[in-house]
C-alpha cells in the first residue's frame, strides 16, 4: 500500500511518501528514502527501528485540523500531515472559519496533574499554560493552541490521569 502526504513541520510543506505493509515500511521524504521496522507496543507506544540503526519510540495521537502529536523521551512534537487534498482543503483561506467552536485538551499518557494554571471562565491567549502534567519523570507543559475560553475543567492538582482523559474544555472565542 502506498500513501503520500503532506507534511507541515517546517517553513515550507514536504511531500511525504509512504509504502509498506505489515510493519515494514519505506518512507521518501524530498531525496531521502528510509526503511522502518514499526510496531504496536503493548502500553500503545509505537517503536520504529530505521534501517540506519535509529530507534524512535512513542505515542501518536491525531490532533483537530489534521495535526499529529508524537510523544516520547526527546518531548512532545506536533505538526501537519494530511493527504494532498485535505491539506489543500485545511489551507485554503478561511479554512477554519468553520472549525469545530469546542476542543477537549487530553492527556496523551498516563500521569499525574501538578499544577492547574487556569479556572473554568479564564480567557486565554494562544500558547498560554493551561496546566503541567508529569508522565514518565517529566514535566509537560500543557498549552493552549488557540485563543479561548477555559469552559471547564476536569482535573485538579495532585490527581492522578489515565493516557486519553480528558483535562479541559477550550471555547473558541468569537473575535
Amino acid at each position: 500500500m502506498r500513501r503520500v502526504f503532506i507534511l507541515r513541520a517546517g517553513a515550507e510543506p514536504e511531500t511525504l511518501a509512504v509504502e509498506g505493509r505489515a510493519g515494514v515500511w519505506s518512507v521518501a521524504r524530498g531525496r531521502e528514502l528510509d526503511k522502518a521496522e514499526v510496531v504496536r507496543l503493548p502500553d500503545g507506544r509505537l517503536s520504529a527501528l530505521l534501517s540506519t540503526g535509529r530507534q524512535i519510540c512513542g505515542r501518536v495521537v491525531a490532533r483537530p485540523h489534521g495535526d499529529v502529536e508524537v510523544s516520547s523521551a526527546r518531548g512532545n512534537f506536533r505538526f501537519g500531515l494530511a493527504d494532498p487534498l485535505h491539506d489543500r482543503v485545511g489551507h485554503a483561506p478561511d479554512a477554519h472559519l468553520g472549525a469545530a467552536a469546542e476542543e477537549e485538551v487530553r492527556a496523551l499518557m498516563p500521569g499525574r496533574v501538578i499544577e492547574v494554571a487556569v479556572r473554568a471562565g479564564d480567557e486565554v491567549k494562544s500558547g498560554a499554560l493551561l496546566l503541567v502534567l508529569e508522565a514518565m519523570k517529566m514535566q509537560n507543559e500543557i498549552r493552549a493552541e488557540r485563543a479561548g475560553v477555559v469552559a471547564d475543567l476536569a482535573v485538579t492538582a495532585g490527581e492522578a490521569v489515565e493516557g486519553g482523559a480528558r483535562l479541559l474544555t477550550l471555547q473558541s472565542v468569537s473575535g
